[in-house]
């Protein structure tokens, strides 16, 4: 899932404005999403993709749910249940 996807899915049904912008400082990037209410969230951006644009990024959902920014291409590879 691509960033723009990402974010689009977070709108609320009752206002469509939402905005997005790349942050950078000391410790590296980071993408700061405002909604329409004020409410702000952020994602971490990893270590090898700081230097990405809002377009490229796509977004990898790690095991414990956190969402992360990346430009590389994730797939399922391989799955063993127990």
């Amino acid at each position: 899932m691509t960033l723009l996807d990402f974010v689009k899915e977070m709108k609320d049904k009752k206002s469509d404005k939402i905005s997005v912008k790349k942050v950078e400082g000391p410790n590296g990037a980071f993408i700061s999403i405002t909604k329409a209410d004020g409410e702000v969230s952020t994602l971490p951006i990893g270590k090898k993709s700081q230097h990405g644009t809002l377009q490229e990024y796509n977004i990898l959902i790690a095991e414990d749910g956190q969402a992360i920014c990346t430009i590389n291409n994730y797939e399922d590879g391989e799955e063993l249940t127990l």
